[in-house]
């Protein structure tokens, strides 16, 4: 079998993240200062020096340099497209774009998330996407209020427990 259809570790951890989906066309995204700085940031790293590349064959160092290069190239498209949203702390109490949540579900137990952006969401950190479900049904709710969301593995009731706007 060719070696093109083989999986070898490199022995990098480097991992290059997919592109977020993406909104309609013309639609308008919004992100947070704090997912704003962290692409940034990001962004500078990939552009710094590549101190992973030792030990690397040329083709290995190769592809890395293009996945690198391909990722600059996304980052630098996002920063331009997105549009900075100041969280409003006047807003304390009600569900909007920026906001901590506290959940809880049926069971008692309770979660925290962050409305964001899709270029920022990543659910196991606690930032959830405003796109998604849970987050559009909860859009303007307030301390407690409770949202039925449809999941694959049926319905399930949250009820808010604390909005505010400073991270903790």
């Amino acid at each position: 079998m060719s070696k093109a259809f083989t999986k070898e570790d490199s022995g990098g951890d480097d991992v290059v993240v997919p592109p977020r989906p993406r909104s309609e066309s013309g639609e308008k995204r919004y992100i947070t200062p704090d997912g704003y700085r962290a692409l940034q940031e990001e962004l500078s790293a990939l552009q710094g020096p590549d101190g992973g590349a030792e030990g690397l064959t040329p083709l290995e160092a190769g592809v890395r340099r293009k996945e690198r290069e391909r990722r600059v190239q996304q980052l630098a498209a996002t920063l331009e497209e997105v549009r900075v949203v100041e969280p409003d702390g006047s807003r304390a109490g009600r569900v909007f774009f920026g906001a901590w949540v506290v959940l809880e579900d049926e069971d008692g137990a309770r979660t925290r998330y962050r409305i964001v952006g899709p270029d920022e969401a990543d659910v196991k950190s606690g930032r959830l996407s405003v796109e998604s479900p849970l987050a559009r049904a909860l859009l303007g709710k307030e301390v407690g209020d409770a949202v039925l969301v449809e999941r694959p593995r049926g319905a399930v009731e949250y009820t808010v427990e604390a909005v505010d706007y400073t991270a903790r």
